[in-house]
């Protein structure tokens, strides 16, 4: 049996998905068609410290998947920091 995940929602701005112990995924990584979306995950509970994950996708694409086949764990919770206009992005937890 595949391991399963679950989404915490699409999210449009800087803050802390998760508390605690966790296992990243993927994530989906939204543009609003125009501009770039930069999306950050942290292990944290701000914006700093060690990088979980950190994705540019340029305007045009619409939308990248990243699913990882080996699951990243997160010591203290995930952080997301996310830029660009229309921004938006889905975080998949193990």
């Amino acid at each position: 049996m595949k391991p399963t995940c679950v989404s915490l929602g699409e999210q449009t701005s800087d803050g802390i998905l998760f508390n605690g112990k966790s296992l990243l995924a993927g994530v989906l990584v939204i543009t609003d068609g125009s501009n770039p979306a930069t999306v950050i995950l942290y292990d944290n509970t701000a914006a700093s410290g060690k990088k979980l994950f950190e994705a540019v996708v340029a305007g045009a694409s619409n939308a990248a998947l990243f699913m990882f086949d080996t699951h990243v764990q997160a010591e203290n919770g995930i952080y997301l920091d996310i830029g660009g206009t229309g921004a938006s992005c889905i975080v998949y937890r193990g």
